[in-house]
């Protein structure tokens, strides 16, 4: 597998499908902050992406982190508050990754990581033999830093 090919791209998060994670074995989910959970620079998560989480935790027995290269967002910010989170984690260092695999109780086999990251997030989790997923939050479409990391996966995706 090319280093930084997903395993799935999806145009949204609220795009991913639980089912077929579970039956491919994935236990739990490493998901990005900045960019695929909240759009970059948002104090806090859409209504919207709350509820989505909150779903998916309640049907489907896989355990979420957030493991971001970001700042903590302020105080009072929810999600962080229902969801394990690691901030500052220096991504695609595997150090990153591992500790929120011991957090997880997860192995790395059994695992997904989901971002927007293609040196952060798909190649630090490749590179471990996790699961990755390309999420291209409709956020960044007007961006060109948005496009050019959309067509560097659809090219890497061949």
């Amino acid at each position: 597998m090319p280093i930084f090919k997903p395993s799935q791209i999806v145009r949204s998060i609220y795009d991913i499908d639980g089912d077929a994670l579970q039956r491919a074995g994935i236990k739990g989910i490493i998901f990005n902050w900045s960019n695929t959970l909240i759009p970059k620079n948002s104090p806090s998560a859409s209504d919207s992406m709350k509820k989505w989480l909150k779903d998916f935790k309640s049907r489907y027995a896989i355990k979420l982190i957030i493991v971001s290269n970001s700042k903590p967002p302020s105080q009072g910010n929810e999600l962080v508050n229902e969801i394990p989170a690691l901030f500052e984690a220096s991504k695609p260092k595997k150090k990153a990754f591992m500790a929120a695999l011991d957090i997880l109780g997860t192995r790395k086999n059994e695992t997904a990581v989901v971002g927007n990251g293609i040196i952060t997030d798909l190649w630090g989790g490749n590179r471990l033999g996790m699961y990755t997923i390309f999420v291209s939050p409709s956020w960044t479409k007007p961006r060109i830093i948005g496009a050019i990391k959309r067509l560097v996966v659809k090219v890497l995706r061949v």
